[in-house]
Protein backbone atom coordinates (compact mmCIF):
# COMPACT_ATOMS: atom_id res chain seq x y z
CA UNK A 1 0.00 0.00 0.00
CA UNK A 2 1.08 3.11 -0.74
CA UNK A 3 1.29 5.52 2.04
CA UNK A 4 1.32 8.56 0.25
CA UNK A 5 -1.91 7.87 -1.30
CA UNK A 6 -3.62 7.06 1.77
CA UNK A 7 -2.56 9.70 3.56
CA UNK A 8 -3.78 12.08 0.07
CA UNK A 9 -7.19 9.99 0.89
CA UNK A 10 -6.80 11.34 4.92
CA UNK A 11 -6.23 14.84 3.77
CA UNK A 12 -9.14 14.94 1.41
CA UNK A 13 -11.36 13.27 3.74
CA UNK A 14 -10.74 15.77 6.10
CA UNK A 15 -10.96 19.10 3.56
CA UNK A 16 -14.59 17.47 3.28
CA UNK A 17 -15.22 18.62 6.89
CA UNK A 18 -15.89 15.05 7.36
CA UNK A 19 -14.17 13.33 10.36
CA UNK A 20 -11.93 10.03 10.53
CA UNK A 21 -13.12 6.81 12.83
CA UNK A 22 -11.16 4.37 11.80
CA UNK A 23 -8.39 3.18 9.03
CA UNK A 24 -8.32 -0.36 8.42
CA UNK A 25 -7.37 -2.80 6.55
CA UNK A 26 -9.72 -5.39 4.56
CA UNK A 27 -9.52 -9.11 3.76
CA UNK A 28 -8.20 -8.48 0.64
CA UNK A 29 -5.53 -6.15 1.80
CA UNK A 30 -7.21 -2.88 0.75
CA UNK A 31 -6.89 0.06 3.30
CA UNK A 32 -10.48 0.96 4.52
CA UNK A 33 -10.92 4.91 5.65
CA UNK A 34 -14.35 4.70 7.96
CA UNK A 35 -15.83 8.14 8.04
CA UNK A 36 -18.69 10.61 8.92
CA UNK A 37 -19.39 13.57 7.26
CA UNK A 38 -20.40 16.54 9.34
CA UNK A 39 -23.68 16.65 11.78
CA UNK A 40 -24.33 13.30 10.68
CA UNK A 41 -24.10 9.63 12.43
CA UNK A 42 -23.95 7.90 9.08
CA UNK A 43 -20.31 6.27 8.85
CA UNK A 44 -18.89 6.06 4.82
CA UNK A 45 -16.00 3.85 3.95
CA UNK A 46 -12.88 4.83 1.30
CA UNK A 47 -11.59 1.93 -0.12
CA UNK A 48 -8.04 2.35 -1.21
CA UNK A 49 -6.90 -0.50 -3.05
CA UNK A 50 -3.63 -2.05 -3.20
CA UNK A 51 -2.97 -0.83 -6.78
CA UNK A 52 -3.19 2.94 -5.22
CA UNK A 53 -6.73 3.66 -6.82
CA UNK A 54 -9.65 5.29 -4.64
CA UNK A 55 -12.94 5.44 -4.77
CA UNK A 56 -14.64 8.65 -4.50
CA UNK A 57 -17.26 10.43 -2.46
CA UNK A 58 -20.68 10.72 -3.49
CA UNK A 59 -19.50 8.19 -6.78
CA UNK A 60 -18.68 5.16 -5.40
CA UNK A 61 -17.78 5.27 -1.62
CA UNK A 62 -19.66 2.91 0.68
CA UNK A 63 -22.69 4.42 2.44
CA UNK A 64 -24.44 3.23 5.85
CA UNK A 65 -27.22 5.66 6.71
CA UNK A 66 -27.82 6.07 10.22
CA UNK A 67 -30.15 8.41 12.00
CA UNK A 68 -30.50 9.49 15.68
CA UNK A 69 -33.98 8.66 17.26
CA UNK A 70 -35.50 11.66 18.67
CA UNK A 71 -35.99 11.49 23.00
CA UNK A 72 -33.99 8.26 23.38
CA UNK A 73 -30.28 6.88 23.51
CA UNK A 74 -30.99 5.03 20.36
CA UNK A 75 -30.07 4.84 16.59
CA UNK A 76 -32.00 3.92 13.60
CA UNK A 77 -30.24 2.17 10.89
CA UNK A 78 -31.76 3.36 7.59
CA UNK A 79 -29.99 1.49 4.95
CA UNK A 80 -26.49 0.64 4.23
CA UNK A 81 -25.47 1.21 0.57
CA UNK A 82 -22.68 -1.34 -0.98
CA UNK A 83 -22.77 -1.56 -4.64
CA UNK A 84 -21.40 -4.35 -7.35
CA UNK A 85 -17.66 -5.75 -6.95
CA UNK A 86 -17.89 -4.90 -3.34
CA UNK A 87 -20.66 -6.91 -2.12
CA UNK A 88 -19.30 -10.00 -0.24
CA UNK A 89 -16.15 -8.57 0.46
CA UNK A 90 -16.14 -7.77 4.06
CA UNK A 91 -16.64 -4.41 3.52
CA UNK A 92 -20.00 -4.40 5.01
CA UNK A 93 -18.59 -6.11 7.93
CA UNK A 94 -15.92 -3.82 8.66
CA UNK A 95 -18.74 -1.12 8.74
CA UNK A 96 -20.86 -3.07 11.20
CA UNK A 97 -18.21 -3.29 13.31
CA UNK A 98 -17.37 0.65 13.29
CA UNK A 99 -21.06 1.10 13.90
CA UNK A 100 -21.64 -1.04 16.76
CA UNK A 101 -18.11 0.15 18.23
CA UNK A 102 -19.05 4.02 18.06
CA UNK A 103 -22.34 2.75 19.83
CA UNK A 104 -20.49 1.42 22.64
CA UNK A 105 -18.53 4.52 23.26
CA UNK A 106 -21.54 6.63 23.18
CA UNK A 107 -23.88 4.71 25.30
CA UNK A 108 -26.45 4.20 22.39
CA UNK A 109 -28.60 1.49 24.21
CA UNK A 110 -30.13 0.01 21.01
CA UNK A 111 -30.11 0.35 16.96
CA UNK A 112 -33.43 -0.43 15.41
CA UNK A 113 -33.64 -0.74 10.89
CA UNK A 114 -35.52 -3.25 8.65
CA UNK A 115 -33.82 -5.32 5.85
CA UNK A 116 -34.27 -4.20 2.75
CA UNK A 117 -35.25 -6.45 -0.43
CA UNK A 118 -34.45 -6.57 -3.47
CA UNK A 119 -34.65 -8.60 -6.80
CA UNK A 120 -31.45 -10.51 -5.94
CA UNK A 121 -32.13 -13.63 -5.61
CA UNK A 122 -30.56 -15.55 -1.82
CA UNK A 123 -30.34 -11.73 -0.74
CA UNK A 124 -33.22 -11.77 1.96
CA UNK A 125 -30.70 -15.02 3.48
CA UNK A 126 -28.10 -13.13 3.10
CA UNK A 127 -29.17 -10.03 5.22
CA UNK A 128 -30.27 -12.76 7.71
CA UNK A 129 -27.04 -14.47 8.19
CA UNK A 130 -25.23 -10.41 8.28
CA UNK A 131 -27.47 -9.11 10.79
CA UNK A 132 -27.61 -12.37 13.31
CA UNK A 133 -24.12 -12.24 13.22
CA UNK A 134 -23.28 -9.06 14.90
CA UNK A 135 -26.00 -10.08 17.11
CA UNK A 136 -29.24 -8.68 15.84
CA UNK A 137 -32.35 -9.64 16.68
CA UNK A 138 -34.53 -10.61 13.41
CA UNK A 139 -37.99 -9.49 14.14
CA UNK A 140 -41.10 -9.99 12.15
CA UNK A 141 -41.83 -7.71 9.27
CA UNK A 142 -37.75 -7.70 8.66
CA UNK A 143 -37.33 -5.71 11.31
CA UNK A 144 -34.02 -6.00 12.94
CA UNK A 145 -32.94 -4.93 16.75
CA UNK A 146 -29.46 -4.63 18.19
CA UNK A 147 -29.16 -3.89 22.26
CA UNK A 148 -26.34 -2.77 23.70
CA UNK A 149 -25.66 -5.29 26.85
CA UNK A 150 -23.53 -2.53 28.31
CA UNK A 151 -26.25 0.20 28.64
CA UNK A 152 -29.12 -0.49 31.60
CA UNK A 153 -32.38 0.61 30.15
CA UNK A 154 -34.05 3.54 31.95
CA UNK A 155 -37.06 2.98 34.16
CA UNK A 156 -40.18 4.04 33.51
CA UNK A 157 -42.28 6.56 34.68
CA UNK A 158 -45.31 5.39 36.78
Amino acid sequence: MDEIRLHAELARIEEDRCRVLHVTESRLGDMVILYSPPGTCDINARIVYVSGVATKRYVNDLNMYVSKLPGEQAWKLQYIRILGDKIGQGYGSIMMEELLRRAELEGIAYIEGRMHLTDQKGHLERLRHFYSKFGFALLEDRRILWTNKHVQPKPTKK
